[in-house]
């Protein structure tokens, strides 16, 4: 399986793209010359308003609208580009996965976000009654452009938000990775990200390529952090990066108090996500939650490998994760526990 990533320093000539392609972007990107110029090349484009509100059936429903009064051709080369971030990228590519029975996918991440996580791995997906990626597909892009020029268009808030994935890759691939991180007395820098881009984006189809659609369980290992992370999300609309590094920090606790992790591997890691997540910290995220509350999300979350029981992903030592599957009263009695701390 080859990989689809492309590493340019510009943003690809649109001669790279089929003739009847539709350009999907996220509208906050019209006020950047260096996309304006690049996107009128395009026949066909939509705007969007990034965010979560994107991926909702209605949005679909009137994107649906939209494309239908563009007249696009119908062709077996019809072909969508997204340009955006994690939440454009996740609706082009639902998308593109169900119209027609499916069309071409080309993605072309403007977050750093989306360029070190989402814009890899084929998952797709629309929120539905307030709960995640609730309706999606695997459908992995045709090629995936990495784009210098374009990402470094980025505030610095979206940079923060990226470094959640970063540090998850680190935990559970990368002690070097790791390290470097925490030697940085900032985050990194996007010319920092951006000369580790190729490692980071090589640790994640390491893993997806030998479980492309989730069925082995070895997927479900670039889960850390997210289980919980994913609660955080949902309750509090907050950054998933942000909501990311919570999770993980939850995670190395109950590493640290089933005797998985050890307490300097531990110190380091919740030292980081201190660090890195400035405005939020776990238990102020513990405290506007309640046990039902935990467990009402945790029932709607895919990674359910039973009625009440999941894969929980816990942290061996800074490079090494394990899987172990845990009840919901397991992880809302953990929940009590770090919350009473």
């Amino acid at each position: 399986m080859s990989r689809p990533v492309v590493y340019l320093s510009k943003l690809p000539s649109r001669s790279r793209f089929p003739a009847e392609s539709v350009l999907f972007y996220d509208s906050v990107l019209a006020s950047k010359a260096v996309f304006k110029t690049w996107a009128s090349k395009f026949k066909y484009s939509v705007a969007l308003k990034s965010g979560e509100s994107l991926k909702t059936v209605d949005s679909f429903n009137q994107v649906l609208k939209k494309i239908t009064k563009l007249n696009i051709p119908q062709s077996t080369q019809l072909t969508f580009v997204s340009v955006g971030g994690g939440s454009v990228g996740d609706f082009v590519g639902f998308l593109a996965s169900v119209y027609l029975r499916g069309r071409g996918l080309i993605h072309i991440p403007s977050t750093w976000l989306s360029a070190v996580d989402s814009a890899h791995g084929g998952k797709n997906g629309l929120n539905f009654e307030g709960v995640k990626n609730q309706v999606g597909t695997f459908y992995p892009p045709e090629r995936v452009y990495l784009c210098k020029e374009l990402l470094n268009t980025q505030p610095e808030a979206r940079l923060s938000e990226a470094m959640g994935e970063v540090v998850k890759t680190a935990v559970l691939f990368d002690e070097k990775l790791f390290t470097e991180i925490e030697t940085q007395k900032k985050i990194f820098s996007g010319s920092q990200i951006w000369k580790r881009l190729e490692k980071l984006v090589a640790h994640k189809y390491a893993i997806v390529e030998k479980d492309p659609n989730e069925k082995l369980g070895l997927r479900r290992l670039l889960n850390l952090g997210h289980t919980m992370g994913h609660v955080f999300e949902s309750h509090y609309g907050w950054p998933h990066g942000v909501c990311v590094l919570l999770g993980l920090e939850f995670a190395a606790n109950w590493s640290l108090q089933l005797r998985i992790l050890n307490k300097s591997e531990h110190a380091r890691i919740v030292k980081m996500t201190q660090k890195l997540k400035v405005e939020k910290t776990l238990s102020e995220a513990l405290r506007g939650l309640n046990s039902k509350k935990v467990e009402e999300l945790l029932k709607k979350d895919k990674k359910l490998t039973g009625e009440s029981t999941l894969d929980f992903i816990f942290i061996n030592k800074i490079g090494r994760c394990v899987r172990k599957k845990v009840t919901l009263a397991n992880i809302t009695s953990e929940f009590k526990r770090q919350k009473a701390h």
